[in-house]
């Protein structure tokens, strides 16, 4: 077994983007969450605890109550209410063919700086791991604003990652990781493989957020340096594939790897 590897590790921390989770008609990507939780679910049978990071409330809620894209703030977090049961229902609905149990946790990221309140956060993830449990965690959108404006969940998943001294941090997207240019004709030689320290070079090719998923690249290598400073390792991979965990063990896989420093 490789040394650092996701088989190696004992805790993991899996982060879907909303760009990846939704479709165009703002409901959930079937297909995507159906992959998605079956690799989960392999995971959890080689007694790995997981603990998912999911964003898509915004999206699903904007799509019941058919809105269009531009809502102001308190609209968002108003959509978000709506949203969020979209959301834990279609992950609760997809575990459940497998006949595994899962608990909603909304967090802020006052929950996470607050000594009293990230300690309470660890102790109740750590509970519901040893019920069996997967958390499913998403940011309280419906007071919170840093994540709406400008995330997409990747900064709330890396300091998650660092609070429950998880191995790994594997961010779910709908590229296949940190290009050194933006990737044209779906051509893969330009993919960074591996990251051993976040240089301004590597900040540069992230370039500026996009409209998917909001925090573009640049949030997931925010997110990355986050975690390697508390020796927790980052992939960045596409969640369009079949199996998106599972190639991971893959040498070919194409993927972005921030190995922390052991």
């Amino acid at each position: 077994m490789q040394k650092n590897s996701i088989l190696s590790s004992n805790k993991i921390v899996i982060k879907i983007g909303s760009s990846l989770l939704t479709n165009s008609r703002g409901g959930v990507n079937k297909t995507v969450l159906k992959n998605v939780v079956k690799d989960i679910v392999w995971l959890l049978k080689s007694n790995k605890n997981i603990i998912v990071v999911s964003s898509g409330a915004i999206s699903l809620g904007r799509g019941k109550l058919n809105l269009k894209d531009n809502l102001t703030l308190n609209e968002s977090q108003a959509v978000a209410a709506r949203g969020q049961i979209e959301l834990m229902t279609a992950w609760q609905n997809e575990f459940k063919k497998h006949k595994q149990q899962v608990a909603q946790i909304l967090l802020s990221p006052s929950d996470i700086k607050n000594k009293r309140s990230s300690k309470n956060a660890i102790a109740t993830i750590e509970n519901l791991l040893a019920f069996n449990c997967v958390p499913i965690i998403n940011e309280n959108d419906t007071t919170s604003t840093d994540e709406i404006k400008f995330g997409d969940n990747d900064i709330l998943a890396a300091q998650l990652a660092s609070l429950v001294d998880a191995n790994y941090l594997i961010l779910l997207s709908n590229v296949d990781g940190l290009y050194k240019e933006p990737p044209k004709n779906n051509k893969n030689d330009d993919l960074v493989k591996e990251v051993k320290s976040i240089t301004r070079k590597i900040r540069n090719m992230a370039g500026t957020a996009n409209k998917l998923g909001k925090g573009g690249m640049i949030s997931k290598v925010e997110a990355a340096e986050i975690c390697m400073k508390s020796k927790c390792s980052v992939i960045i991979t596409s969640g369009l594939k079949e199996k998106p965990i599972r190639s991971l063990s893959n040498k070919k896989t194409k993927a972005t790897k921030f190995i922390a420093k052991s």
